[in-house]
């Protein structure tokens, strides 16, 4: 079944990294100056922090969530206040390497850079919500919060209700979502779904979309760096 019910609408957003031609980069690189812009281990040039424009391009999503608890229901706007926020949908059972995987390792690594840059302890956080909330329930959730969110970086894990509460957010994210079928019509446990990844200011307004063939954590580390330079 359909993880959103009726038509989707497709924001026609293409991401300013589209331009910059930046493939996934090893954060662990030593970047160097190039005219004012950074150049990674790969080779490819991004802007330097600081030096650029962040859009604001639509509000945060709401929508109820989970958390630790199916019996303390959240407002997903809570998680998106207050930080620079980095966000994106995922699900436990994914195996596509494009896919959530994929999402992974650029969450892991930004993570890894905030918690050993003072800089940017506490004033950052990772945000994943769940696209199979049969699977991922809270307490699965939980135990991924536990294994890997610092107080510097924290990192969490949501989940919801039931696909019904679920499509309203993937609908105001323009974020199409749909459970694989087999060859008898029967759902699968593989879903299929556009990766993007938000990056959100402390206002709750979303200033830039990261998509698969662009997630490159040099690049959304700069971002991050920008917008904390605007704050200032």
């Amino acid at each position: 079944m359909s993880l959103i019910s009726g038509a989707l609408r497709f924001l026609p957003w293409f991401p300013r990294h589209v331009l910059t031609g930046c493939a996934l980069l090893s954060l662990f690189a030593f970047p160097v100056s190039v005219a004012g812009n950074e150049q990674g281990a790969a080779g490819q040039v991004h802007p330097r922090e600081g030096t650029y424009t962040l859009q604001k391009i639509q509000p945060a999503p709401s929508g109820w969530v989970l958390e630790d608890s199916v019996w303390i229901p959240r407002r997903l706007s809570s998680y998106m206040k207050g930080k620079i926020t980095l966000f994106s949908f995922f699900y436990a059972t994914c195996r596509d390497p494009e896919g959530c995987p994929k999402s992974w390792d650029a969450f892991n690594a930004v993570h890894d850079a905030v918690k050993k840059n003072p800089k940017l302890q506490g004033k950052v956080r990772l945000v994943f919500l769940s696209l199979d909330p049969k699977v991922d329930t809270p307490e699965m959730m939980s135990f991924f919060k536990t294994s890997i969110s610092t107080p510097e970086a924290p990192w969490s894990f949501l989940t919801t209700w039931s696909e019904s509460f679920l499509a309203p957010i993937l609908n105001e994210m323009y974020v199409p979502a749909a459970r694989e079928a087999d060859d008898a019509g029967k759902a699968t446990d593989v879903i299929n779904h556009l990766v993007k990844v938000f990056l959100i200011d402390k206002e709750a307004t979303v200033r830039e979309i990261y998509t698969t063939s662009f997630l490159d954590p040099d690049v959304i580390l700069a971002d991050i760096g920008t917008l904390l330079l605007e704050e200032e």
